[in-house]
């Protein structure tokens, strides 16, 4: 089994200019990354649970993405 290195520490939405910061801290190093960006006015549509788990799989994918790009010969 994997073990769960990172956590989500903090989400925080402003819905009036729908910026989303989103905290992960590392499990072992408490290394910290946070990651901000816009969302859709779309996306304030649903409930604040969803949308946390909205908020958390792009800051996830945002990060995923930035990894493989580090990682690239």
């Amino acid at each position: 089994m994997r073990t769960k290195l990172w956590s989500f520490d903090t989400v925080v939405v402003d819905l009036e200019d729908r910026d989303v910061t989103v905290k992960l801290v590392h499990e072992r190093a408490f290394a910290e990354i946070t990651v901000q960006f816009s969302i859709p006015e779309k996306s304030l549509e649903t409930s604040a649970q969803i949308l946390r788990r909205h908020a958390e799989a792009l800051a996830t994918d945002r990060i995923l993405d930035l990894a493989s790009f580090v990682d690239a010969p």
